[in-house]
Parts: C-alpha cells; sequence; structure tokens
C-alpha cells in the first residue's frame, strides 16, 4: 500500500540542540504526537514542519516525526498533503508561512485539507446572505471609529460584545453596557494577556478614550450582549466538532458544552472553562425534552453552516462553530472555527469522539490524496 506524507504546517518550531541533547517545542504536541501514531495504521507519515524548516536554495524540507525517543528532526520530502494548523504571532510570520506553502507546491502540488476562514465580519457577511441561517445570526458590525459605541448602546441596553476580528481565543473579548443605577459605564472581559478584569467610568468620553487605548492596532468586531449562561450564572456555550470523512462527506463528530468561570465572560477553555457533555446541562436548564430539540435544532443548523461556508470560502476538512443558547432556549451562531483545538473533545469524556477527533483528518487526508491519484490517472 502507497504511503502518503501528511505535513502539519505550524507557524513556528523552537528547537535546541547541544552536545548530542534536542529538544524540541510544538504548538500542540499531544495532538501532534496522536495524530503521527494513528497515522502510522492508516499508511499516513505524519511530520510537523514549518516555513523556516524550508531551504529553497537546496530545494530540502525539515520536519519533526515523532519516533519512540520522542521528536525527531530529519530531512522530509514534500508533502502530499497539508494539514494548516498555523496560529500567527505576527505578520511576518503568516507572509514567512504562505511564501513557502507556494514555493512547496510549485515542487509538489499537495492536497489541502482546510482552506482559511476570513475576519468574523466577512463571515457574518456571507453567512447573513443565507436565508435559513439568518435568524440565528446576532448582529454583527466591524468597528470603524470609536464614536459608534454610543450608538450600539443605545440600540443595546443589555449592553454590547467587543471582540477582535481574527480569532484570539477568547483573548480581548470585553463586554460593555451601562448601569442606570449606578450611572456607570461599567466593562468586564478579558484582555489580551487573557486576564479577567473589571472597570467602570462615569462620562462616556473617559469610556469612549480607554477604549481607544484599548483596542491599539487590532480590528474589533460589535454584537448584542445575550445573557448565555446556565442556573449557576456560569457563562457557556456548545461547541459542535464537523469534520469530513474517508468518503469526503461532513461528519458531526461531537458536541461539547464549554462552561466558564462564573465571574467571567467566555466559556473558552484556554481561559479555565470546563466542558461538559451538552444534554444533562441543557436539560438542568430547559428540561429534556426541550434540550434534545435544541441538540437536534443545533445538528440541523451546523449541516447547513458547513455548506454554505464552502460555497463562499472553497474547500474545508473541519469546522468547529460555536453556539449560544439563551435561558428561553433561543441558539445564537456565535463562532465558525476553521482550526479547532482537541482539548474539548480529548478530555476523556467521550473517548469514542476523543479518537475520531484526531483520526478524521487522516481519514479525509487519505480521500483527498486517493482522489487527486484517481484524477491524474483519468487525465493520463
Amino acid at each position: 500500500m502507497e504511503v502518503i506524507e501528511l505535513g502539519v504546517a505550524v507557524a513556528k518550531i523552537e528547537y535546541f540542540e547541544d552536545n548530542n541533547r534536542s529538544d524540541v517545542l510544538l504548538p500542540e504536541p499531544k495532538f501532534y504526537k496522536e495524530l503521527s501514531i494513528l497515522g502510522k495504521q492508516h499508511n499516513i507519515h505524519v511530520f510537523i514542519f514549518s516555513a523556516n524548516e524550508l531551504d529553497q536554495s537546496n530545494q530540502s524540507l525539515f520536519g519533526f516525526r515523532y519516533t519512540e525517543r520522542g521528536w525527531k528532526r530529519q530531512p522530509v520530502p514534500f508533502p502530499d498533503v497539508v494539514f494548516d494548523r498555523c496560529f500567527y504571532a505576527s505578520s511576518k510570520e503568516r507572509i514567512q508561512t504562505e511564501s513557502a506553502l507556494i514555493y512547496i507546491r510549485r515542487q509538489k502540488p499537495y492536497q489541502l485539507i482546510n482552506n482559511n476562514l476570513p475576519t468574523k465580519i466577512q463571515v457574518y457577511d456571507q453567512l447573513n446572505t443565507e436565508e435559513t441561517l439568518i435568524p440565528y445570526l446576532p448582529h454583527t458590525d466591524s468597528i470603524q471609529s470609536i464614536s459608534e459605541i454610543s450608538q450600539w448602546l443605545e440600540l443595546y441596553p443589555q449592553g454590547i460584545i467587543l471582540k477582535p476580528a481574527a480569532g484570539m481565543h477568547g483573548k480581548g473579548v470585553i463586554h460593555i453596557y451601562y448601569n442606570p443605577d449606578l450611572k456607570l459605564y461599567q466593562i468586564n472581559g478579558r484582555n489580551l494577556r487573557n486576564d479577567s478584569f473589571e472597570t467602570s467610568f462615569s462620562r462616556e468620553l473617559s469610556l469612549l478614550k480607554w477604549l481607544y487605548k484599548f483596542k491599539k492596532q487590532l480590528h474589533y468586531v460589535v454584537q448584542p450582549y445575550f445573557y448565555l449562561r446556565n442556573d449557576k450564572g456560569q457563562p457557556f456555550d456548545i461547541r459542535v466538532l464537523l469534520q469530513k470523512d474517508d468518503n469526503g462527506q461532513w461528519q458531526q463528530t461531537g458536541s461539547i458544552a464549554r462552561i466558564g468561570k462564573h465571574d467571567g465572560l467566555t466559556s473558552n477553555l484556554h481561559g479555565g472553562g470546563e466542558a461538559e457533555i451538552p444534554f444533562p446541562l441543557l436539560s438542568q436548564n430547559l428540561g429534556s425534552y426541550k434540550a434534545e430539540r435544541l441538540l437536534q435544532e443545533i445538528h440541523k443548523i451546523s449541516g447547513q453552516t458547513a455548506i454554505a461556508i464552502e460555497q463562499h470560502f472553497g474547500r474545508f476538512g473541519e469546522l468547529a462553530l460555536d453556539f449560544g443558547v439563551t435561558p428561553q432556549g433561543r441558539i445564537w451562531l456565535l463562532e465558525c472555527n476553521s482550526k479547532p483545538g482537541r482539548q474539548a473533545f480529548t478530555n476523556g469524556l467521550d473517548r469514542n469522539h476523543s479518537q475520531l477527533a484526531i483520526e478524521r483528518p487522516l481519514q479525509y487526508a487519505k480521500f483527498l490524496y486517493q482522489h487527486y491519484r484517481y484524477r491524474q490517472h483519468v487525465v493520463m
């Protein structure tokens, strides 16, 4: 059976070598280890690489393979399939990676598991053209000027949510609202270091000046604030992981409830949240019958969203969709993520879902490779 070379592209790899001793720092070591081990069962050789491991002058590429002694840096062939897991810390990293991938594709036309989603506002604008999805999309707009915040606060008395236009794992997300009893503009959320904070201002001008400094150079979007908490007052959402299988068809790998801290704003696991099975959580809040109907509706919306995203933004192999549910049972589609983490699905809640979350990218990689080889054979 033919071996498939699957290259996992990451933005940065830190590698140290000294006196016959080496150490490597990968962004998602546990996931890549399990991906490498499972890959062997599918005749797929997995390696991790970054733009810095490409030597164009020698037309060579180095990568990191998992062995019995841990990660080993070695020469690797150009990949048959690329799994893009790049999370960029700077525009320089993004440009270097994109340039490297373009060069590799010229040398060997690889298949790409996932395209990249654009900014939140671009995704919203396209999904907002789909009639079936419009009822589930919160009003979203980009912030062109800090002065617009005043109009949004007048429009939504419960307050508004500001979040970075590009995904940052819950960092920089804030809730702003005017408290008429205290006559204060109150803010709570997470700063860009992912620390929770609260602050308040008696004057609107002071609020806007603070926002101008907080926002810095980042692009932000604004949405209405919805009370999306369980009966204990903890913020939560339902994350659905959709992945393509070995036939190239979308499947729901699983869904998980992510529950944040009581005094927090987001349920993101990077901010200290916990994962639970969704049905018992929703049943406690809404009753078992309504909880089951809600999960069925979320499943239906998820499939429609995946199809719409591919129509607008090209081919994807996996997507994570985050849904908010109000205490009354209203569903909101909050986020679409093309590079989902595995933490929520590999923490032992469901062993079958845990393995599928890692295995399905391998299945889809094999499908892409075989489909590409078949097309080549037909053309020849």
